[in-house]
């Protein structure tokens, strides 16, 4: 396969969202994923730990039936590294298609990274404690779409000219695709188009951690209200 071939193959595979994640950076945290349920008098509260992946949105979708007919509001807290962005859309989709308020809290100490701040930000009311932290990046290509690449590739070894090639189509997609994701993912409601635009700029080959309190002293618009709470 000519270095031209290896190169539109790539694309093809680049082109679909299910090749792309916004990796986490903690094998510890990936490692697990709970759901826990708290009923109390007024509210019904939903606490996910751990990656956005399978099966999450199934996890939730169960959780949100089960209280389909009860009126105590219903807060979704979220601790997660982040993972697949594929599978966060599932979630978002899960909580939008509810006809009630799911509300979205991040607390003391906990992370609600990369995929899932777009999860977060799909509350009806977004609230955080003033040390919650987030954390925003570039999208990446995933390995399910190197070995994918390799296929299209025949398995043989890509030239050095080959191999700069395919760096820069990969950095050209996932610049791309990430701007793609700050604008539709990240840029909802209320969410500030100026502070949007400089974050973006500062992710570029790095992560940046905010607290609740910093994002709200900036104006970013990602928390409703910040409100004291107890370490997750």
């Amino acid at each position: 396969m000519s270095g031209l071939k290896v190169l539109s193959a790539i694309c093809c595979v680049l082109l679909f969202w299910g090749y792309f994640q916004l990796p986490s950076g903690s094998k510890d945290v990936a490692s697990r994923q709970t759901l826990s349920v708290n009923e109390e008098a007024d509210r019904i509260v939903l606490g996910w730990s751990g990656p956005v992946q399978e099966p999450m949105s199934e996890h939730l979708t169960a959780a949100f039936d089960r209280y389909g007919a009860d009126r105590r509001r219903l807060v979704l807290v979220l601790n997660s590294p982040g993972g697949s962005v594929e599978h966060g859309r599932k979630v978002v989709a899960a909580i939008r298609a509810r006809d009630r308020a799911i509300d979205t809290l991040v607390q003391k100490a906990g992370v609600c990274a990369s995929m899932c701040v777009p999860i977060f930000l799909a509350g009806s009311r977004r609230i955080a404690d003033p040390e919650a932290y987030f954390m925003f990046h570039q999208v990446s290509l995933n390995s399910s779409a190197k070995e994918n690449i390799k296929e299209n590739g025949k398995g043989r070894e890509l030239s050095d000219v080959e191999k700069a090639s395919y760096a820069r189509v990969v950095k050209s997609i996932e610049t791309q695709v990430t701007d793609e994701f700050f604008r539709n993912d990240i840029g909802i409601r209320g969410v500030n188009v100026a502070w949007l635009a400089r974050m973006r700029q500062k992710i570029s080959g790095r992560d940046v951690w905010m607290s609740g309190q910093q994002l709200v002293d900036e104006g970013s618009g990602i928390i409703d209200s910040l409100v004291r709470t107890a370490a997750r």
